[in-house]
């Protein structure tokens, strides 16, 4: 199988199409975040991404090694329901149309390698390279859609 990234003009362009088909109606299959919320997440880990928010280190040493990372970026399926850190949890109301704009110009802006080069940390799995992120990235907004069958 292929490794997806957002770092891919290919791959960013069809996540982005799906975005733009998330309804309003949409409903979660799994969790509590509506399709506005979802997106005002999505949009928080994109600037994590880009080193612009800072969430606190949390996990265990194991999830910064090698073998860890590769597993989760690459093997294992993103779980639902995973623990988020308490600075990208999307609460309170939000308006769709606004978070769906945020997102295409983060991703962008997230393409871009002089806006974003590398290098900032995850929470759980540390300072991951530009490469790493595009791949986390790209699954994790997979996981997402797939949470609203986009």
């Amino acid at each position: 199988m292929a490794v997806r990234s957002l770092l891919s003009a290919e791959d960013r362009e069809a996540m982005l199409a799906r975005v733009a088909r998330l309804s309003p109606q949409a409903r979660p299959r799994w969790g509590r975040m509506d399709a506005a919320q979802m997106l005002r997440h999505n949009a928080e880990c994109l600037r994590m991404a880009g080193g612009e928010l800072r969430p606190q280190p949390r996990g265990r040493w194991l999830f910064r090694t090698r073998l860890a990372r590769h597993l989760i970026l690459r093997v294992l399926p993103f779980p639902k329901g995973a623990p988020t850190a308490p600075e990208l949890v999307a609460s309170g109301t939000a308006d769709l149309e606004a978070e769906r704009e945020r997102v295409r110009e983060l991703v962008g802006r997230f393409a871009d390698p002089q806006r974003s080069p590398g290098g900032a940390e995850h929470p759980l799995l540390g300072v991951l390279s530009r490469e790493e992120w595009g791949e986390l990235q790209h699954k994790h907004l997979d996981h997402h859609l797939r949470q609203f069958e986009v």
